[in-house]
């Protein structure tokens, strides 16, 4: 088996700017029913605050893409410091996208209107890890037009329920203190999801520091838009029950703003993109598990390839911990306590440990910056921790599970073989929602 260390520049910015807003963009199918579940007519103001964090992350993206051209996702960011903190990353990012393929699916059955959600996402998940069994699927297409027509139904919608959202939304002012407050912030924090995306890519742009620039700053602009629109429509609907919509916000906004009949226009629009985005989820799963075994972080027989290319144990345990997160728990709200945690603490090594390594070329504003925002995810992860202690359990678990099978590799390692750390390019490839990765 020929092992390939490096991957050719085909991505432009507009690519790059579509896969990374699968990713990341996808946050607001659930983000304002989770907002609004927590804090009502009130969560106005804590979207309007997770929009300044989201922005401060982006941003310290920027930097991160430009000083990694080869990929800065956390895993390779983080190696040439401190192998044993990039593996807790890359464990904490694998946490993340086992909760991104449960929440995606389980969300998509609710905006799909399926009698019993729960049972009918273990079943797609259960065929994504199928299909994916007999290697990549050329899905381009049907991933472009599958964001297209989100766009074009964001776009209805938002010009649809502008007016509402500008003349009428009720944003009451926050109650409650400061602690309660910071607690329900930290529940929405999934917002910043899918940004750690762009710096694992930029190993494959044909420009690096510019593409990932524009990328960065194009979906931001997209997110940050339709947050506040949709967010200040959401709040300009009288007398909504808190659990009424949780799940599938924008379709109830399609419905109220547009007419009955383009709810299940957006319902099957959402529902198929956050499918997407848990196809995606897996195979970035799959995808980080065989960079580490090759990399000597993980055990051999997750090398193992079927007779389509496709690693044989890292798919059955993309697609099987999903399904295990699922039986256990099969509420939006619960899942993405988990979600958060996984993310947050990925974004958080990666930021911290680019900010503090004196080696790298970034001048004190950018340095402090990042620091700043370091901070503030940091107690964003240990609200996270303390208040949600499913959530404490679900990420110590993956690190235990992580780094017992990190210790077995090493220990079969022989005395004489000398495994090269050649940090992957990108733990998360290169691929549009929906496209299989080629490994």
């Amino acid at each position: 088996m020929e092992l390939s260390t490096s991957r050719p520049r085909v991505l432009g910015w507009l690519r790059s700017a579509a896969i990374l807003d699968g990713d990341w963009g996808t946050s607001i199918a659930y983000v304002l029913g989770i907002a609004f579940f927590l804090a009502g007519y009130e969560s106005g103001w804590h979207l309007m605050m997770i929009l300044v964090l989201t922005t401060m992350v982006a941003l310290n993206y920027v930097t991160i893409c430009r000083l990694y051209p080869n990929g800065g996702g956390v895993y390779s960011s983080v190696s040439h410091r401190s192998r044993n903190l990039a593996v807790i990353g890359a464990l904490l990012l694998s946490a993340d996208y086992v909760v991104t393929a449960s929440l995606s699916v389980l969300d998509a059955c609710h905006y799909f209107a399926l009698g019993d959600p729960a049972i009918w996402a273990i079943g797609i998940i259960m065929a994504i890890g199928l299909l994916n069994w007999f290697g990549p699927r050329h899905a381009g297409t049907l991933a472009t037009a599958i964001s297209l027509a989100t766009l074009a139904t964001l776009i209805v919608l938002m010009a649809a329920a502008f007016p509402a959202a500008v003349s009428r939304a009720d944003l009451e002012p926050p109650t409650g203190g400061l602690l309660e407050n910071w607690r329900i912030f930290a529940g929405i924090i999934l917002s910043i999801s899918g940004i750690e995306a762009i710096s694992n890519m930029t190993g494959v742009m044909k420009d690096p520091e510019r593409s990932s620039k524009r990328a960065i700053l194009a979906v931001l602009a997209k997110i940050g838009l339709a947050t506040l629109i949709l967010g200040f429509a959401m709040l300009a609907i009288p007398a909504m029950d808190r659990s009424a919509h949780k799940e599938e916000m924008i379709r109830f906004l399609g419905e109220t703003y547009v007419g009955g009949w383009f709810g299940p226009i957006v319902g099957v629009i959402m529902g198929f993109l956050l499918v997407s985005a848990g196809n995606t989820a897996i195979n970035a799963l799959t995808s980080i598990q065989f960079l580490m075994a090759v990399d000597g972080e993980l055990p051999k027989p997750l090398r193992k390839l079927n007779n389509y290319g496709v690693p044989i144990f890292p798919l059955v345990i993309a697609t099987a911990i999903p399904i295990i997160v699922l039986i256990i728990i099969h509420d939006v709200i619960t899942l993405s306590h988990l979600y958060a945690i996984g993310v947050v603490g990925a974004i958080f090594i990666n930021i911290a440990s680019t900010a503090t390594d004196k080696t790298l070329k970034v001048g004190t504003p950018s340095r402090m910056f990042m620091l700043v925002s370091a901070s503030v995810l940091f107690l964003i992860e240990a609200t996270i921790a303390y208040e949600k202690h499913e959530a404490l359990m679900f990420a110590a678990s993956v690190l235990v599970v992580g780094l017992a099978a990190r210790e077995i590799a090493r220990r079969q390692a022989g005395p004489k073989e000398i495994i090269e750390a050649v940090p992957p390019p990108r733990p998360y490839l290169g691929v549009r929602p929906g496209e299989p990765i080629t490994f």
